[in-house]
């Protein structure tokens, strides 16, 4: 079976689509915010970024359709399904970066002695895997309890940290750990961006 055919697979069920695209929605919206603050920052300008981005994403939770109670590590067997098959109009590079990305959305991060195929990656696509899987942990973060009740975010920067600002108007009952899981995934990008990265909301104190 082809990549596509395990994702419309995976996409078939309301509920993955609508937290796929949500984690795609804010990844992008939050690099385009990155973008915005830091636009000399050359970790975030690398080749077709919004596609990669995208991409991974999308397939950020394919390897659920394979993982079992013994099985639990959704993202190395998400990893593993995308470099075993091919993704349209990607190259072998791409595809190893989308797939890496998939694998460093949760868990462990990049570890160059640990890690094989990260570590026979050239230092560019090494960074682009490090900004887009640090962003899709913010970003996955924001939505762990898949139902999308987060819409607007705001990203301030001032000197050596960046506030991420919830609506104001978010129900905290129905986002119970919330912050506690981004603190968890919060880690990656603040050791990728080298600052701290604080989530504001008026319900969190």
């Amino acid at each position: 079976m082809k990549i596509e055919e395990y994702l419309r697979n995976y996409l078939n069920s309301k509920s993955d689509l609508a937290h796929a695209k949500f984690v795609e929605n804010k990844s992008l919206e939050l690099y385009t915010k990155l973008k915005k603050i830091f636009p000399k920052n050359h970790l975030l300008n690398f080749e077709k970024a919004e596609k990669l981005i995208s991409s991974a994403a999308l397939l950020h939770d394919i390897g659920a359709l394979l993982s079992t109670p013994l099985l639990k590590s959704h993202n190395k067997v998400g990893a593993k399904l995308i470099l075993e098959n091919k993704i349209d109009d990607f190259n072998d590079t791409e595809t190893i970066i989308t797939a890496l990305c998939v694998r460093y959305h949760r868990g462990s991060k990049p570890k160059e002695h640990k890690h094989k195929i990260f570590a026979s990656l050239n230092q560019k696509n090494k960074n682009t895997i490090r900004v887009i899987s640090s962003i899709l942990r913010i970003a996955d973060s924001l939505d762990y309890n898949h139902l999308q009740n987060i819409q607007n975010i705001i990203l301030m920067y001032d000197f050596d940290k960046c506030t991420l600002t919830l609506d104001p108007g978010i129900n905290i009952i129905f986002n119970k750990g919330i912050k506690r899981v981004f603190d968890k995934k919060k880690t990656l990008f603040e050791e990728v961006f080298k600052l701290k990265i604080y989530l504001k909301n008026d319900n969190f104190h």
